[in-house]
């Protein structure tokens, strides 16, 4: 009987082994064939469950008219027509078969060009310019698709809508901001330009009342990519190991637990039958080029399934983390603990016992730890705050105490506000 009864013990152990096991498996990036070329910047678009990968910054040669085409089912790459304007950076919608590559510009030139690729007949047309009064350039420019017409803005200070059955263009209210080197999606019907400016603001457009709203708790940085997925803005590549979202029912920021992959940015980022596919880029750093990094034809894909979003992200609120333009490695680990935030979490002057580990990631990705006391870490946290409301000196004095002092008698570290990528506060009793 007890050997009968341990088997059976032994037996239900071995399925829940297994099924965590499958668990733990199916939610993992898959490694995918390279891109042919190193690529950055490049227009996007997705017909008949392939992926299309135009132009954009490549390595020696420039930017690029190539077209790629990649078949998912056969992991391959296939060469298809160029385009007629080789440029990067530009806007890309894609309606039906066609997908529109807007603007964009090329090492020396930017561009209003508007030309259209059919995937079916794999032929480019080129189509009128957009009306622009002044010529944005690389990265500048966000374009999304609501019901027939393509709607384009650029620099924010230019808005136009593009009518795909008239092929007239017509001016439209813009936010009358400065938007720079941001990215769009397209949610319920509504336009959005995310990041790009210096106040986490997302600005949405409503083309049932032409209006603009600026919705806040936004995504601040540069060169991010994004995607819509269950009404949810999907901002991609911006730390190893979350993927940030903001629901646009809720007007709420989170993020969700992936596993370990490169920080990217200027990528390509799709969404097929619930699978998100990121692609090309290149690992940030403080001198940003339009040109790809030597050999850097990453892709890979992961299944939002698995991950079960967006039901299962956490809504840490003061505790949501804030992608700015990202540091160059993926050296962060943050363990346990949620990201800290872009909106500081509030002064906590009557929790000051025991002592903690701070970790800044800066947004060169150099990553420094500080063991003090909380009453300390609630001053970083004060001026931290006091500072994002713009207030106060733009860096902080932490004073390293006796850890890594060296042969000197002490040593400071002075902070730059507006180079703090990310921070958590790991507290401790000792």
């Amino acid at each position: 009987m007890k050997k009968r009864l341990l088997v059976m013990i032994l037996f239900v152990l071995a399925i829940l082994q297994s099924h965590q096991v499958a668990q733990a498996a199916t939610a993992e990036w898959k490694k995918l064939a390279d891109l042919p070329e190193a690529r950055i910047g490049a227009s996007t678009g997705v017909v008949d469950g392939n992926i299309y990968i135009i132009g954009g910054g490549s390595y020696n040669k420039g930017y690029s008219d190539q077209t790629y085409m990649y078949d998912p089912s056969m992991n391959k790459w296939f060469e298809k027509s160029v385009m007629p304007t080789a440029r990067g950076g530009a806007a890309t919608v894609t309606i039906g078969n066609k997908i529109y590559v807007i603007a964009g510009g090329s090492e020396d030139r930017k561009f209003n060009s508007f030309e259209v690729y059919d995937a079916k007949k794999d032929e480019w047309t080129k189509l009128e310019n957009v009306p622009f009064n002044s010529l944005k350039g690389a990265y500048n420019v966000q374009a999304g698709a609501i019901d027939n017409k393509i709607y384009v803005l650029g620099g924010g200070d230019e808005f136009y809508s593009y009518n795909v059955t008239t092929h007239e263009w017509v001016k439209e209210p813009q936010p009358s901001v400065i938007i720079k080197n941001a990215t769009s999606v397209v949610s319920k019907g509504k336009f959005y330009a995310v990041s790009g400016n210096t106040k986490s603001i997302i600005y949405e457009y409503n083309p049932s009342n032409n209006k603009w709203t600026e919705k806040k708790d936004g995504f601040k940085g540069e060169y991010l990519s994004a995607v819509n997925y269950k009404e949810n803005i999907l901002v991609t590549a911006v730390a190893p190991k979350y993927q940030y979202l903001y629901d646009v029912n809720t007007e709420k920021k989170s993020y969700v637990n992936t596993p370990q992959s490169d920080m990217r940015i200027a990528h390509s980022s799709v969404i097929i039958d619930d699978t998100l596919y990121i692609i090309g880029g290149r690992i940030p750093n403080n001198n940003f080029t339009q040109l790809a990094d030597r050999n850097y034809k990453s892709v890979i894909s992961i299944s939002l399934k698995d991950l079960e979003l967006p039901n299962n992200t956490e809504t840490p609120g003061d505790k949501d983390p804030e992608p700015t333009t990202p540091p160059k490695d993926d050296s962060t680990n943050p363990g346990d603990k949620d990201p800290e935030p872009t909106t500081p979490p509030k002064d906590d002057a009557t929790n000051e016992d025991g002592d903690a580990l701070l970790i800044i990631t800066m947004v060169n990705g150099l990553q420094k730890e500080y063991d003090l006391s909380m009453k300390e870490v609630n001053a970083f946290l004060s001026w931290y705050k006091k500072r994002d409301a713009g207030e106060g000196p733009g860096f902080y004095e932490i004073d390293e105490h006796d850890n890594n002092k060296g042969p000197f008698e002490s040593k400071k570290d002075y902070v730059v506000f507006k180079n703090i990528l990310m921070f958590e506060v790991n507290k401790y009793k000792k």
